[in-house]
């Protein structure tokens, strides 16, 4: 989190705050920016100040774009389902084979090569014999292990970073990441603490 960097704060009578859109782009993820996108979703940094004498929920602060606007939060989960790599697809990779040429030939009495004739039973086509070498099973176990642990990195990641019923004490800040949906216009995030 100290990696993002917040502008400017904005005050309210019980909270300080500053907002940062964008993480996944501004911490060069691009490909989970470019699903996040897609799906419509925004993953938002924000740091928060209680400057009030009382504790203050997170859930309690009214999040809204622009100043009318109310915004959809959403849980950790559901974010993280929407633009998760889905690693069960790489096994598709297992189906691939190389085909590698062998010349086909056979040797007589006196030691002279000659070509064998075109067999459709062993694969053989103008001489050469192929043979099939399966490549995809250890390129999908690879591309499947990587995602998978990318994954559940990326989960773990959230759910560390997630301000979702967390509480604030009195005068004291606090930084994560809040989740959101149908937000793809919002310009400026506003919270406030009144209910």
């Amino acid at each position: 989190m100290s990696a993002i960097p917040y502008k400017e704060y904005k005050a309210d009578e019980n909270i300080s705050y500053t907002t940062r859109q964008n993480v996944l782009y501004n911490m060069r993820d691009y490909f989970f920016a470019r699903r996040e996108m897609k799906k419509n979703l925004s993953l938002v940094a924000v740091k928060i100040v209680n400057k009030s004498d009382v504790v203050i929920n997170i859930n309690d602060l009214k999040f809204t774009c622009g100043s009318l606007l109310p915004m959809q939060p959403i849980g950790v989960h559901e974010f993280f389902n929407e633009i998760k790599q889905k690693p069960a697809l790489y096994w598709m990779y297992s189906i691939g084979a190389v085909v590698y040429p062998r010349p086909s030939v056979y040797k007589d009495a006196s030691d002279i090569q000659f070509p064998k004739p075109d067999n459709p039973k062993k694969f053989t086509k103008n001489g050469k014999q192929f043979i099939p070498i399966p490549f995809g099973l250890p390129v999908a176990a690879a591309n499947y292990a990587i995602a998978y642990k990318s994954n559940k990195k990326m989960l773990l990641d959230f759910q560390l970073l997630d301000l979702s019923n967390r509480i604030i004490q009195p005068h004291d800040s606090i930084q994560g990441i809040l989740t959101f949906k149908n937000m793809s216009n919002c310009g400026e995030i506003y919270i406030s603490s009144v209910k």
